[in-house]
């Protein structure tokens, strides 16, 4: 007889038999995996043999009500995050702000969870035992520090908070802390009667994909232990085929594969919700096989299962997890990563379909706006940043994701529909430009004004950012200032170009002697003389004033646009609209034996930095510093 040996000895039976009077189930020792290799035959799907293992639990384990949130203290990226669940929940915000660590916490408190013996109120559990482990190295998840093993030391926490029965709110609670000897963990659970159907092994609590990368080769049948470990890990790649054949299998309770058949076929018709025309086939024969064989059918064709396209596997993976075991807490970690747009609207749908009819609540990490779009109404979602909630506001957040809000810190609205070259400044700051959105609104007519801006508070304030890109458009000092005033939104900042327009950075002296390596008299020749040979620049400029009057002086009092232009020296590089007078610095840079594809591409070259004034605003606002007053917008 082989034994472990946790706090409380307890003893390990054969394969066939690991179902203890609660359903605790262990996994297998090195040395028993002989005894369980040995029945793999009796295991196989024939038609007197059954694959699986007896539900032995009582009725209180059995016996469970869906969960209202979950919250998780103190772990990876997530300080503190308390999420509201319905069937469907799906977590979306930026690369590091907790989504993920989320999902794994929560399922390794319900796996940690699992081993603690039903009298018992804690379990030390080494990891060689574990099925579940979040890190190569677990005790430094803890948020901001490494686990200690002092009962007033700092656990990860999650509390799992079950929609109220007769009033009467249950929850359980999962603390882990390192084990003494720091070779494990202890799990430590408090909840009263709410903790009895965590302490099993028989069923998965929670079921955890964060995305299949290929399948093995091949597979041989596994012994049920083995299977169920490596299934809790989230690893699929080695045991998906086993999966599928004991989704097929008759199960212990069932008297032939009817219901086998049955299940086999749900799969591949929640698989077709997503992947129309594509079923999937397992079978094996004790007689004469020792691997197990899956293959994948369309209408044209039928291939094995490990030249599917990742896409589908993960689909696959999904729904067999789904139905062979029955979670009551799904948790899927971005699964629109390999699939096309189309295929994650068709997967948020189906899964919206298939939690109710499987008693599942679902919680799915995304950055996809086609699966936020896609989810109904009656889906959850919320907002992480930062390792916290920023809400759970459905409307808002939608509002925001349809501007690309929802994982960048700021939205940044541009006046021109062609934004090239703003796209070209900000690259030149690949750390700042990655975390905005650009937003293009087609004319200074279509950008945002200040009681739009309110319509997309969260909470009572903007919880991203947002910039405002306008052109000065031939504005005074005094104009700039008074149109960046106009906005009085908390964390709305306005920018107004240097020049004219975004595209007078690019006809700047400075930046064609860096481009061209001529002289600042040769730039300014060139800039002279293509300001010159500009066309109606004179009535552009006074159609531009015109609508900066009518904007910031309805009631009169603005400078006079002629005496403007003339006190201006009628037609320079000042007074040409950028746009215009690039076109005609091509001709001059062309003349001069110069490459002008330069000017095209909106090149800058290594050592020169344009537009340095955008750069000062965005650091000053993104970097995480002291609160800082927006500047005025030069």
């Amino acid at each position: 007889m082989i034994t472990d040996k946790p706090d409380d000895l307890q003893e390990l039976k054969p394969a066939p038999a690991l179902a203890s009077a609660q359903g605790h189930v262990e996994s297998v020792s090195p040395l028993q995996s002989d005894l369980t290799n040995s029945s793999a035959d009796e295991s196989a799907p024939s038609d007197g043999s059954t694959l699986g293992i007896a539900d032995t639990r009582s009725t209180r384990a059995r016996r469970w009500s869906p969960l209202e949130t979950i919250c998780v203290k103190n772990f990876k990226a997530t300080k503190e995050a308390s999420i509201p669940l319905r069937d469907v929940t799906i977590l979306v915000g930026p690369n590091g702000c907790g989504k993920s660590s989320v999902l794994q916490a929560i399922h390794w408190a319900a796996r940690s969870a699992s081993y603690v013996l039903p009298k018992n109120t804690k379990e030390m559990i080494s990891f060689e035992r574990l099925d579940y482990v979040p890190s190569s190295d677990p005790l430094t998840t803890l948020h901001n520090g490494e686990m200690k093993s002092d009962g007033s030391s700092t656990p990860v926490e999650v509390i799992f908070t079950h929609r109220p029965i007769a009033e009467e709110v249950t929850q359980a609670t999962v603390r882990i802390r390192a084990a003494r000897n720091r070779g494990g963990i202890t799990a430590y659970m408090d909840g009263g009667s709410a903790v009895t159907p965590y302490k099993q092994r028989y069923q998965f609590i929670t079921a955890y994909i964060p995305g299949l990368a290929g399948l093995a080769e091949k597979e041989s049948i596994l012994a049920q232990p083995t299977l169920r470990r490596q299934a809790a890990s989230g690893d699929a790649g080695g045991v998906l085929r086993n999966i599928l054949l004991n989704l097929r299998s008759r199960r212990v309770n069932e008297t032939d594969d009817t219901q086998g058949k049955e299940r086999l076929r749900r799969l591949n018709e929640l698989i077709r919700q997503v992947h129309p025309g594509v079923e999937i086939n397992v079978s094996f024969d004790e007689r004469e096989d020792y691997h197990i064989t899956a293959s994948i059918s369309t209408i044209s064709q039928s291939r094995p299962l490990e030249t599917a396209a990742t896409g589908v596997l993960q689909v696959v993976q999904i729904f067999a997890y789904l139905i062979l075991f029955e979670p009551k807490v799904m948790l899927i970690d971005e699964p629109d990563a390999h699939l096309h747009p189309d295929k994650q609207e068709r997967l948020i749908e189906a899964l919206e379909r298939a939690a109710p009819e499987f008693e599942t609540q679902i919680i799915l990490t995304t950055h996809s706006p086609h699966i936020v779009r896609a989810a109904s109404p009656s889906a959850r979602l919320v907002w992480m940043r930062n390792g916290i909630i920023e809400t759970d506001d459905d409307d808002a957040i939608r509002r925001l994701l349809g501007w690309g809000g929802l994982d960048k810190a700021a939205l940044f609205f541009i006046e021109d529909e062609d934004d090239k070259p703003l796209r070209a400044i900000l690259r030149q700051w690949p750390e700042l430009f990655r975390q905005i959105s650009l937003c293009r609104c087609f004319g200074i007519d279509n950008l945002p004004r200040d009681k739009f801006l309110r319509g997309l508070l969260v909470d009572g304030e903007l919880k991203v950012d947002a910039f405002l890109h306008r052109d000065r458009d031939f504005m005074t000092a005094e104009e700039t200032e008074k149109w960046c005033r106009s906005f009085k939104t908390d964390r709305v900042f306005p920018w107004v170009t240097r020049g004219c327009d975004v595209e007078a950075y690019f006809c700047e002296s400075e930046y064609l002697v860096a481009l061209f390596s001529v002289t600042f008299d040769e730039a300014n020749h060139w800039r002279n003389a293509a300001a010159q040979s500009v066309t109606k620049a004179r009535e552009t400029f006074l159609e531009k004033r015109k609508a900066v009057v009518r904007t910031l002086w309805p009631n009169g009092g603005s400078p006079n646009s002629e005496t403007m232009w003339e006190e201006a020296g009628g037609k320079t590089p000042a007074t040409v609209k950028g746009k215009a007078l690039l076109a005609a610095l091509k001709v001059e840079v062309k003349n001069s034996k110069k490459d002008p594809k330069l000017l095209d591409g909106f090149t800058i070259p290594s050592n020169f930095e344009v537009a340095s004034d955008l750069k000062n605003l965005i650091k000053a606002i993104l970097e995480p510093v002291a609160t800082i007053k927006a500047p005025s917008g030069f």
